[in-house]
């Protein structure tokens, strides 16, 4: 098989890869608190396991994860995002999943640097001659996404250098915008991946309902601003229900439609495969 994961590769075998496809992939995700059922790492993890599968399809190559992520503070309101439909008072002070009982905290970047952490990786990419470089994320943080969008356009060179942005994750059906957070598609999609990370027992039996602040675990209804009225998990985004086969699906949906997106770039810019 050929070998395209970048920190696995010969001089040799980059060079005729880059020759062959100047692509190069970049999965970035924070070390994130997901619950006590996933580990810290699963947005890194899914966006290398999509680039990867993208790759191989079309040719590239990926560049090891970047569990490099921001996050900010929770509003106090009832808006989408905000502490109030997360179940809190309004007291509590809460950056991203970081809620005040969890023992272990995500290790998010101040938003500044992210952005100098990352834009160092575009600049090496360019100046290495790559001509198409795209950012392949996993997590779904609004001030992450934001500074992501802005670094893809200022680091665009166009019309001969790109720097693309996108998603791991499929797009919501509308009316939801947001997948959720450590629910039933984020592990189905890890126990496609990585099943020995996975460790649903951890969770409590399924008579048990999860609330939000308690586990970290959100449907993507209260994201958008539309919580259960107690604060508790919607069943049918029980991560207790995930299943492996449910997240191969997910998976190959998201490569599917990620391989297209990039090959759609390539042709606009007369490159792909030279073979």
């Amino acid at each position: 098989m050929r070998r395209i994961e970048y920190e696995l590769m010969r001089p040799p075998d980059i060079v005729k890869e880059r020759d062959r496809v100047p692509l190069a992939f970049v999965p970035i995700g924070p070390l994130e608190w997901h619950g006590p059922h996933l580990p810290l790492g699963t947005d890194g993890l899914h966006a290398h396991e999509v680039a990867v599968e993208v790759a191989r399809r079309i040719g590239g190559i990926v560049l090891p994860t970047y569990f490099v992520g921001t996050e900010t503070v929770r509003l106090n309101d009832q808006q989408a995002q905000g502490l109030a439909v997360l179940g809190f008072n309004g007291t509590e002070r809460v950056v991203g999943m970081d809620f005040p009982e969890f023992p272990v905290k995500s290790l998010y970047f101040e938003e500044g640097v992210f952005a100098v952490t990352v834009r160092e990786i575009l600049r090496l990419l360019k100046a290495d001659g790559y001509k198409l470089v795209v950012i392949v994320n996993g997590h779904g943080a609004v001030n992450h996404q934001r500074t992501l969008r802005r670094l893809a356009a200022e680091e665009s060179e166009r019309p001969t250098v790109r720097v693309e942005y996108t998603m791991a994750f499929l797009p919501g059906a509308p009316p939801l915008s947001d997948p959720g957070h450590a629910e039933k598609i984020e592990t189905s999609l890890m126990m496609a991946m990585r099943p020995e990370l996975v460790d649903v027992a951890s969770l409590p039996p399924t008579d048990v309902p999860l609330r939000y602040r308690d586990y970290g675990v959100v449907d993507g209804k209260a994201f958008d601003g539309n919580p259960t009225p107690d604060f508790t998990l919607r069943r049918e985004a029980d991560p207790r229900d995930a299943a492996p086969d449910l997240g191969r699906k997910v998976l190959n949906a998201e490569v599917d439609r990620l391989a297209e997106i990039v090959s759609a770039h390539l042709r606009s810019m007369g490159l792909g495969n030279r073979d």
